[in-house]
């Protein structure tokens, strides 16, 4: 699939990887971007990532890429609703998303929702990197009235950027990523909360590794947390309860359950790597 003009709304970390790995790959004409950050559009027009940058998306573009907060996806879908394009978004949390468009308008056809799971803590499109999503699972969760062909040039835009592509529900999917990436967030942030720099000299990897992802863009995720509320707040209080388990066995010097409890999350952690 060879894009006539790429559009990308939001040239932050993914929609800047968007472009880089599009201009590394050679798969638009022209990639253009819409970025209110006058300092990020300096920056995406003088490294390359896109050929310009304008204030309103252009009528012959023929893919768009929404790469902005979760919460502000539908309004923009709404708005491309006439447009010929195929509009994807890139939000890590969809169904608030499919629920408000098919509200407002069900006949709409030309959006599929998406999901790149990949990122870092760090934003900008100074992050962007063209290798983001190699490998990397991306979620499509079309809508009943989506059209066939849109979702087809979707997918096959995500796997010419060596993604996976996974199609589900959009609750499905809500409730997936709370366990494994909206509640790890969540705990990285409370974690921090006890932390104190007179810690900080004994840290080690596995400080490193936890906590890496507290770094994130504190707003970005607020965002998100609220958005996917209800199955966050689920996957939350799993926790709380699997963990006071494992701190009773504590408690008590419980040995035997303690060391299964523990033996069970190891087993499960190396049989999925």
């Amino acid at each position: 699939m060879a894009l006539r003009n790429l559009v990308v709304v939001g040239v932050g970390l993914i929609g800047g990887s968007i472009a880089a790995a599009v201009r590394t790959k050679g798969l638009a004409q022209t990639i253009i971007g819409i970025e209110p950050n006058a300092q990020s559009a300096a920056y995406a027009l003088d490294q390359g990532l896109v050929d310009a940058v304008v204030s309103e998306v252009p009528a012959d573009a023929d893919l768009i890429a929404l790469c902005v907060p979760s919460d502000l996806v539908a309004e923009w879908v709404l708005q491309l609703a006439e447009h010929d394009a195929t509009v994807i978004d890139v939000g890590s949390v969809k169904a608030p998303i499919v629920e408000a468009v098919q509200a407002a308008n069900p006949a709409l056809s030309n959006f599929v929702p998406c999901h790149p799971i990949s990122g870092s803590e760090k934003s900008g499109p100074t992050a962007a990197n063209p290798a983001l999503f190699n490998g990397c699972a991306v979620v499509l969760t079309p809508m009943p009235q989506t059209d066939n062909a849109k979702l087809a040039k979707a997918e096959d835009f995500w796997r010419q950027l060596d993604a996976r592509v996974h199609v589900m529900p959009a609750a499905d999917h809500d409730q997936a990523l709370a366990v494994t990436s909206h509640l790890p967030h969540l705990l990285a942030f409370a974690f921090m909360q006890q932390v104190n720099d007179d810690h900080m000299p004994l840290t080690g990897g596995g400080f490193r590794d936890f906590t890496r992802i507290a770094a994130a863009n504190e707003e970005l995720w607020w965002r998100i947390l609220r958005l996917n509320k209800e199955p966050v707040l689920t996957s939350a209080q799993r926790f709380i309860d699997d963990l006071q388990q494992l701190i009773e066995t504590i408690e008590q010097n419980d040995t035997d359950r303690g060391l299964a409890s523990l033996r069970r999350a190891t087993e499960k952690k190396r049989d999925n790597e």
